[in-house]
């Protein structure tokens, strides 16, 4: 049998662990709470930007953040060096002269500025935003104009806050929501550019998760590697955020944290008399059924109402059918009437029925749909595609009597 004291000193042990693992989880874990809306690269939340600050150090680039203001860039190889203002402060008065000229140094001797914000576009050189057209409290999904580099990264979301209204002609605008331009570039010397952003929405941690968000952004940061590959900074200065010890306690559940270290005590003093006891075999846990498994997360996305990836894999499904199967042109299937036009002329079927439901298959990608209107969506595409079958079969195809345009 153990001695008393051997006993104590286990139990003094575990009491000293508990209490070292406690404090360094309560400094070091990250915040949990999405209630801070600053685009920092600190910022672990949904409007943060601490996902994309991450993402580019894995993908190769030298990351960093600077807590000083824009005349360091004086000191910068600006050829090879993306300078990210995400929505920052106005700097004080006395110096906004220098760090606005600063800037448009920096952008003449090669250099690439990503500016986001209302506040953002006065660091550009001729930069002004205005009042959106649109609501602003609602996501627009940019369009992509012209021929632009940036444009090449398709349609994204973002919040139509403060759209470029500057009468700067060599300003080139990129994508549009509605009539307000939410993305704009202006070329200068030796590879330099300014991208202008009306919102921090498409490289925040919540926007990134979008495939043109993410493509947007390696267009706009540059590549990271070869002869032009670029340095990225992420500018703090102007955000005003100092990181500290207790930033990181912020959103913690410090009171649970307590109860439970309380509560693992309160069990040790009760049970560490029983440790020599006899010990008992281990309850064999049966094998989960894999069906158990479907149903868990089918409840998941009942829950959450999750209706897009339904709809969104009918349309698709629907539109593979028409492609492969009934000779439907690839460069048709955006538009529904013409989709709808063509399998009528070509089967002589009706094409009322097909044109409507690929009307709302298409509205549905920008709605959120209750479960049950999704479902009674995704049924009506499936018999669609098992009535055009039947039909297919009884009715003899008939020539294109003028090729669709």
């Amino acid at each position: 049998m153990r001695p008393p004291n051997a006993d104590r000193r286990t139990v003094l042990w575990v009491l000293g662990v508990m209490a070292l693992l406690v404090t360094l989880t309560a400094i070091f874990a990250p915040a949990t709470s999405d209630d801070d809306k600053a685009p920092t690269t600190y910022n672990s939340g949904a409007a943060g930007w601490k996902g994309a600050y991450l993402l580019l150090q894995r993908l190769g680039y030298n990351v960093s953040r600077s807590e000083t203001p824009a005349s360091m860039l004086d000191r910068t190889d600006a050829v090879h060096t993306t300078y990210v203002l995400a929505s920052p402060n106005t700097p004080a008065e006395d110096t906004q002269k220098r760090d606005y000229e600063a800037l448009e140094r920096f952008l003449q001797r090669g250099g690439r500025v990503i500016a986001t914000g209302s506040s953002g576009a006065l660091f550009l050189p001729g930069g002004r935003a205005g009042r959106p057209t649109q609501f602003v409290g609602d996501l627009c999904n940019a369009m992509p104009e012209g021929n632009g580099e940036l444009a090449q990264a398709g349609s994204f979301s973002l919040y139509d806050a403060a759209p470029w209204n500057a009468l700067e002609p060599l300003a080139r605008v990129d994508a549009r929501c509605g009539a307000d331009a939410v993305l704009v570039h202006r070329d200068y010397p030796h590879g330099g550019a300014m991208i202008y952003l009306a919102s921090s929405e498409p490289f925040s941690n919540r926007g990134l998760k979008q495939d043109q968000s993410l493509h947007l952004l390696l267009l706009a940061i540059g590549p990271s590697s070869g002869e032009s590959r670029r340095t990225v900074i992420f500018d703090e200065f102007y955000r005003g955020e100092q990181a500290s010890p207790s930033d990181y306690l912020r959103g913690l559940p410090l009171r649970s944290l307590i109860m439970q270290a309380l509560l693992v005590l309160l069990l040790l003093m009760f049970t560490y008399t029983r440790r020599s006891g006899p010990i008992r075999e281990p309850v064999v846990v049966p094998r989960t059924s894999p069906l158990e498994f479907v149903e868990s997360m089918g409840a998941l996305y009942e829950r959450a109402g999750v209706s897009k990836p339904a709809t969104d894999g009918a349309r698709r499904r629907l539109l593979g059918f028409l492609i492969s199967v009934c000779g439907l042109p690839a460069e048709m299937a955006e538009s529904s009437q013409r989709t709808a036009d063509f399998i009528a002329q070509r089967f002589g079927i009706s094409q009322e029925s097909l044109a409507t439901l690929l009307e709302r298959l298409q509205a549905a990608r920008y709605e959120t749909l209750r479960p049950r209107d999704a479902l009674a969506l995704v049924r009506e595409t499936d018999a669609e595609i098992e009535r055009l079958q039947v039909m297919m079969k009884s009715s003899q195809s008939q020539p294109l009597v003028q090729e669709m345009k």
